[in-house]
């Protein structure tokens, strides 16, 4: 009679219990680690090889209190849009905050008009309706927040036909829970905020794979 090892026996059990219990999808997920990721498709995929000026607009409040914002942002979302978009090129982010510095109106320009300026193909503009690491009523207590509005222009088409993209705001806040303002903690929450939203927003723009979140998408 031939006989079946104890490891294998295990495996058998373990495999019948959970397709008894949750279905073979859920089998799927934990023995082939490839159903463990899911493939998210560029929401616009047409800035291979071309230049793009990445521009911030921040009203006077956020400026008054996080005066670097637009820069850091600019720079932060260039950096990914060139690591991951095969032949992009990003005007250096330091180049658009020295034009927007010395043309004050710069913010009623058309995009097209913008871009053209920069000596680029695109305008990813980003407005930003909030910005801020300390939580709302709460002064001695952080918790950052980001929203913005993102738009991205064809700098070879009409103005009223240039905006080619227009994505749902993308707001990020961090911590989950608020924490003890310090200085370090400051910082830290400030880079972290700029860091994944710069990360969210590039992302829209390449195919890219990200895990399933828990069974959601099984």
């Amino acid at each position: 009679m031939r006989m079946t090892s104890k490891p294998t026996l295990f495996l058998t059990a373990a495999c019948m219990l959970i397709m008894l219990t949750s279905g073979c999808g859920t089998l799927m997920y934990f023995f082939f680690p490839a159903y463990q990721t899911i493939t998210i498709e560029a929401e616009f995929d047409g800035l291979k090889n071309k230049t793009v000026a990445v521009v911030v607009f921040a009203d006077e409040n956020t400026l008054f209190s996080h005066a670097t914002a637009p820069l850091l942002l600019s720079s932060e979302i260039s950096i990914k849009l060139r690591k991951s978009v095969e032949g992009l090129t990003a005007i250096n982010a330091q180049e658009i905050a020295a034009y927007q510095s010395k043309n004050i109106a710069w913010v009623e320009m058309d995009r097209t008009k913008l871009g053209k300026v920069l000596k680029a193909d695109f305008v990813l503009h980003i407005s930003l309706v909030e910005f801020s690491t300390v939580e709302e009523g709460y002064i001695d207590s952080l918790k950052g927040t980001i929203n913005g509005e993102v738009k991205l222009y064809d700098c070879s088409l009409p103005e009223d036909d240039a905006c080619v993209w227009k994505g749902q705001n993308i707001r990020i806040q961090h911590p989950k829970t608020p924490t003890v303002r310090t200085r370090a903690n400051e910082i830290s929450i400030h880079n972290t905020i700029i860091e994944k939203f710069s990360d969210k927003l590039a992302k829209k723009f390449y195919t890219h794979t990200k895990l399933r979140d828990d069974r959601g998408d099984l």
